[in-house]
């Protein structure tokens, strides 16, 4: 793996900047704003062909809010766990009393680590870069982490500082990745910190708290799993905050990336509008789902009773998704939650013969054939897999394009029953044969051309 390197510095000097510079990815969200980073966000980086792991930081400061403590105490922990720091300032300013505090703070840690004077690429950063030399720190360097000036040099002098061994070839690990999504508080960040026994993202009553997306890779009862905790999703009109709607775009993306998706709603509030349409989005896209009721331990029999007449009401578009009642709080039910997704998405890679298919459906068929289209009923003939990761099922036929909607659900739910696969995204794709006789024009013999002449006279 490499050494682990903590980026650290005070609110935007360009930590997240520098740490996607290094990383190759934009996987830090970035803008003009103090304290967007609020947890720990790890990076893999490759330096002259040897492995390094980076740790995005949030700023410190010396305020008393809730949130800056918080911080903080994400920062000592990154601060304990690396090998070694980057440590960051900013010359587009004078030297801040709190770059004294930090860099007092990382030398008493008894750790090597090197100064990246950042923006010092304007004239006025020019005039403020002699000031930093003044910390006294061995290894200094001007860079500008947004125009990778200076940055091939910085890393050279961190593979020096911080040597580490080439990369070895590895066995390939099977990894499924899991993305946890739902709305602001419904308890995401509190559900990825019990799974990982380590408080990774912060957690706090106030919605909104999680911005970036947070990742972890983790062996999970046999199964290496790389989990993902995303900011909140609500309705566009009640967005108003620019950062959360970078922080939306992060969210969406782990929902494409993800093999399957944990969705988390709050018990103590009825599924809404907005929690239906995600889970539309997340089936749409065709990502196994497993819905978790959390803070369940809130509500005593009555309340589920209620709450899971209208679960069936509300998701009876998709009558085939697990729900499970779960307290990431106390950890009851997280565990088997995950292992429940794991089979999903196991089941949903199953490579299936055209004999087992076909059989399937065409016993659908005759134990309930479709209505006639005309003088014509719709014929299924044979069925093929299309794709896996969800299956894909093209059925082949004639007249399959006058099949219903309902018709269709009901071949869905036949075979979801028979092949096992409850929980399991599907879609079904009709392909009717052609006629290849259907623009060819007939041409008559004579004979033929005479006969229909005296039968016309009859």
């Amino acid at each position: 793996m490499g050494p682990l390197l903590a980026i650290v510095g005070r609110p935007n000097v360009g930590k997240s900047s520098l740490f996607n510079a290094l990383v190759g990815e934009n996987l830090a969200l970035i803008a003009d704003l103090p304290g967007l980073t609020r947890d720990r966000h790890y990076g893999n980086c490759e330096i002259k062909e040897s492995p390094y792991l980076l740790v995005d930081t949030g700023g410190i400061t010396e305020s008393d809010s809730k949130f800056d403590k918080l911080i903080l105490e994400e920062t000592k922990k990154a601060i304990s766990e690396s090998d070694g720091f980057i440590f960051l300032t900013d010359a587009s300013s004078n030297i801040h009393h709190l770059d004294l505090k930090i860099n007092e703070m990382l030398r008493k840690s008894g750790k090597d680590y090197i100064l990246a004077i950042n923006k010092s690429e304007t004239k006025k950063a020019r005039n403020n870069t002699s000031e930093f030399y003044t910390l006294g720190v061995k290894n200094s360097f001007e860079i500008s982490a947004k125009n990778g000036l200076g940055i091939k040099t910085f890393k050279e002098a961190i593979s020096k500082v911080f040597p580490s061994e080439p990369v070895q070839e590895e066995e390939i690990i099977d990894c499924s990745n899991i993305g946890i999504l739902g709305k602001p508080n419904a308890g995401k960040s509190t559900f990825f910190n019990a799974l990982l026994r380590d408080d990774r993202s912060i957690v706090s009553s106030v919605p909104g708290t999680t911005r970036d997306a947070i990742s972890e890779t983790i062996k999970f009862k046999g199964n290496d799993i790389r989990l993902t905790d995303t900011a909140g999703l609500r309705r566009k009109s009640k967005i108003s905050d620019e950062v959360e709607k970078f922080s939306i775009q992060k969210a969406i993306q782990s929902l494409r990336i993800s093999d399957g998706i944990i969705y988390l709603i709050d018990g103590k509030e009825s599924i809404s509008d907005q929690d239906l349409h995600l889970i539309s989005l997340t089936i749409a896209s065709g990502k196994p789902i497993v819905i978790g009721i959390n803070k369940s331990e809130l509500l005593d029999s009555y309340d589920k009773a209620n709450l899971r007449r209208n679960l069936n009401r509300k998701l009876a578009f998709a009558k085939h998704l697990e729900i499970k009642y779960i307290s990431a709080k106390k950890g009851s039910g997280t565990s088997s939650m995950i292992l429940a997704l794991i089979k999903l998405i196991k089941k949903g890679n199953i490579q299936y013969d055209s004999n087992t298919l076909t059989e399937v459906f065409l016993r659908a068929y005759e134990e309930n054939p479709p209505p006639l289209s005309g003088r014509f009923r719709p014929k299924i003939k044979y069925v093929n897999l299309g794709a896996s990761s969800p299956p894909t099922f093209i059925i082949h036929g004639n007249k399959l394009d006058s099949i219903s909607k309902q018709y269709l659900k009901y071949l869905e739910n036949y075979a979801r029953r028979a092949l096992k696969l409850k929980g399991v995204p599907m879609k079904l794709i009709l392909k009717v044969n052609e006629n290849p006789f259907k623009n060819k024009k007939n041409i008559l013999t004579d004979r033929q051309i005479a006969k229909r002449k005296r039968i016309r006279k009859r």
